[in-house]
Parts: C-alpha cells; structure tokens; sequence
C-alpha cells in the first residue's frame, strides 16, 4: 500500500508546514472571524514590530499509517533570531522509525537575505531570499504571524501558561494558505505519490499582558491511496529582547558547495 506521500514528504510537511507535492483543500467556507480574536492578533502583530531578538524551540511527530503497517518521525529544533541585524540560526533534526531508518539534521543560517544551509548529508549551498518580501516574514514568528493575517481566526477564551495569562487563537488555514509562507528553500525533499489535505488546524496562545506570542501549534491532516497522515509541529518562543550570538557554522565541514542549490531541492 502507498502511503499518501512518501515519509520524507510528511517530514517536509512537518518542517515547512506545506504540503509539498500534494493536492488538496483550495477553498474556505469559514464563519467569519471572532472581533475579539482579531483583536488579539493584531496586538501581537503591532508587538512584533519592536522585537529585536528571540529564541524559538520546534518539537514534532508524523504518523501516517495504513492497513498493513504505520510509521512516525520524531522532531527536535531550535533556533535564535536577531531581528536588528537580521542574522538567524536554525537547526532542525529528525529521525524515525521508517522503513529507510530515517535520521537527518541540517543547520540554516540567514544573513540579510542570503541564506546558506546543509544539503542532507551532500554538502551545502546558498540561495539569494527575495528582497521584496519583509525579512521578517522569513523567521519562524514572521511566518505564524502573516498566516494568521491570511485566515479567519477565533476566540478560544485564555489559558494559563507557566503562571502567564496567554489568550488562545485558532485558525484553520486551507492548503493555499500554507502554501503562500515564505519557507526558506532549506532543500525540500522529493515526494512520491499523492495526498489530500483534509483539515489543518493553527492554534496560537499570546501573552495577554505584552502581546507576544508564546506558543504556536499547526496540525495538518491528509489521506490518500487508503492511508492517512497527521503531521503536529510546536513553536514555542522564548528570551523575546534579550542579547543574542549568531554566529555562522562551518558549513565547510558539510561537505562541497552547490553552486545551483541542493540537489534534493
């Protein structure tokens, strides 16, 4: 049985919060949104507009699963954010329990808008970002942000988080509004098969008192050839101003430079 895409798609899905190579969900029929949601979000986003630095952690699974077998991937990353000097660091690893035995870290570091990351294993590369696009809607706070300015958003009342008031947002995102993210090109890997994205869910808490996000979880669904797939990533954002290091890594140590990109891209 073919699963809906291969592991490695879902892996892309966890990791970019795409579905890459799939075909799915195009269209909303959403009520319209909560007064009181919009209002918090746009007092995150006003927020966000005088952070400096922040550190951001990423955990997450896959399952997919079908008649005769299942299998999961397991994710861990993080990364910091200087917004000032527009420098960022990101790690992201995974490994699993596939029939490939699954196990990937690549590193990402954005100068500007020059981005330079690992290739899987074969090497490194660099891409120019689009100059066009605010830098930072390329950082992991940017893209949950401008995604959630892109859908209707409700009210889920608060919630009491490590001793803090956060007010919790929920949005469901159609798969073109995924897709519009401005996702770094970190070597997206190939895909086989095909899938429908049944339902994503973006639920989002932000802390009442300063308007900073505090965590943010996506949950996408998809299905196909009679298997099913769920993907689940959590943002979580720490140490918002505080002074930050980023330093480049030796991306030389990866192996040999591709001049046109990844090639898994």
């Amino acid at each position: 049985m073919q699963l809906p895409c291969s592991t490695l798609c879902a892996l892309v899905v966890v990791l970019l919060v795409v579905t890459a190579g799939c075909q799915g969900l195009t269209g909303s029929s959403a009520p319209p949104s909560d007064q009181q949601a919009v209002d918090a979000v746009t007092h995150a986003q006003n927020a966000s507009q005088n952070v400096t630095a922040y550190r951001v952690s990423i955990d997450g699974q896959v399952r997919i699963r079908d008649d005769s077998r299942s299998e999961s991937i397991e994710i861990a990353g993080d990364g910091v954010v200087n917004t000032n000097r527009q420098r960022m660091n990101v790690t992201l690893g995974a490994q699993g329990d596939t029939q490939v035995g699954l196990r990937d870290t690549r590193r990402a570091y954005v100068d500007g808008y020059t981005l330079t990351t690992e290739c899987s294993g074969l090497g490194w590369a660099r891409y120019n970002l689009t100059e066009s696009t605010p830098w930072f809607n390329y950082t992991p706070l940017g893209q949950q942000l401008t995604l959630l300015d892109r859908t209707n958003v409700y009210w889920n009342g608060t919630h009491i988080m490590n001793g803090t008031e956060t007010a919790v947002v929920t949005a469901y995102p159609t798969e073109d509004q995924l897709q519009t993210d401005q996702n770094l090109p970190t070597g997206n890997i190939g895909t086989q098969g095909s899938a429908t994205l049944d339902n994503a869910t973006v639920r989002v808490w932000i802390d009442t008192e300063t308007n900073q996000v505090r965590k943010v979880q996506r949950e996408i669904h998809v299905r196909g050839n009679g298997a099913t797939g769920v993907a689940t990533i959590t943002f979580r954002f720490t140490d918002y101003n505080e002074p930050t290091t980023i330093t480049r890594p030796s991306f030389e140590d990866a192996g040999a430079e591709w001049s046109s990109g990844c090639p898994d891209t």
